[in-house]
């Protein structure tokens, strides 16, 4: 496997994890604004990861400090899971 097929690999899994845990948070009752803004943050930054994965077009550059920055930003804000696999593919690349 190439290094930037395992790239591909580890952030798209960590951004469509990042995408069900953020979904699955915002089944709880005790919604504030606090919440609904990290959960659209959240869910940005998923999109974002994995539009860079997938390139239709090429919308956004697949970069390995695009990686690293997103993957810390999403263990920040939502998901630990997600954001360590997303963090470990931008320091693959």
């Amino acid at each position: 496997m190439r290094e930037e097929d395992l790239i591909k690999l580890l952030a798209g899994i960590g951004g469509a994890i990042t995408l069900i845990e953020t979904i699955l948070s915002f089944n709880e009752r005790n919604v504030d604004t606090s919440k609904v803004i990290l959960i659209v943050i959240s869910i940005i930054l998923a999109v974002i990861v994995l539009l860079s994965v997938l390139r239709p077009g090429n919308p956004v550059p697949m970069n390995w400090l695009l990686f690293v920055g997103l993957g810390i930003v999403i263990i920040i804000f939502s998901s630990l899971a997600g954001g360590i696999l997303i963090l470990v593919a931008g320091f693959i690349g």
